[in-house]
């Protein structure tokens, strides 16, 4: 490399760092050294610099004005479950998650879910450990792990009804799953913790705990 081109290399870089820093210096002055707020500086495309998307779990400040709105008409009715600063949403009415199947019939339906309703699980060895487990789980406390209604809850509660010689020996599977799945008197719902696959396999395992019980 000659001296001329050298010195027309130093010229180039010298040039080049020479407009980096006017670039920067400027980029510095216009918007106030301040990238995090919309305080001071100038912002372009404030939509996303400063996104009005809501993470999960997260704060939202924009709820927080409704705070004097929820002390009149009470937390309940608010548009966030969570209250002011909440960033969980009230769902539109009549929607439901997708993949999921809203239950057909009201509490006092019984009668028509246990004409209606078919086990749809096969009758196999895994199907009949997986009712076990969830049997054992979820209604053995108060049942009785033979289901004879003598669970660890007894006598501290009411007992509850005998499953194997009681009125549900001669149920339909829809009943039981009904009853599971809505729950009655002293017996809460158990549709949330128990999915519907597990509701049937429960109803083999206590179809299986009746022929135990009669023989």
């Amino acid at each position: 490399m000659t001296q001329e081109e050298k010195k027309a290399l130093i010229t180039r870089w010298i040039v080049a760092a020479a407009f980096m820093a006017v670039f920067w210096t400027v980029i510095i002055i216009v918007t106030g050294g301040r990238y995090h707020s919309n305080v001071s500086g100038l912002h372009y495309f404030l939509d996303m610099h400063d996104t009005s998307m809501v993470r999960a779990q997260r704060e939202d400040t924009t709820t927080l004005e409704n705070v004097k709105q929820a002390l009149f008409k009470g937390a309940d009715q608010n548009e966030v479950w969570g209250g002011p600063g909440s960033s969980m949403r009230v769902p539109p009415e009549g929607t439901v998650p997708r993949g999921y199947e809203p239950y057909p019939y009201e509490q006092a339906e019984i009668d028509l879910a246990g004409a209606n309703l078919k086990n749809p699980l096969p009758l196999t060895q895994t199907v009949l450990e997986r009712g076990k487990d969830r049997f054992e789980t979820y209604c053995a406390v108060c049942h009785g792990m033979g289901g004879q209604g003598d669970g660890t809850v007894i006598p501290r509660m009411i007992q509850p009804p005998n499953l194997i010689t009681g009125q549900s020996a001669g149920w339909q599977d829809g009943k039981i799953f009904h009853m599971i799945t809505m729950g009655r008197g002293n017996m809460l719902p158990y549709a949330a913790p128990i999915r519907p696959a597990d509701r049937w396999a429960i109803v083999h395992y206590v179809r299986l705990l009746q022929k135990k019980g009669a023989k």
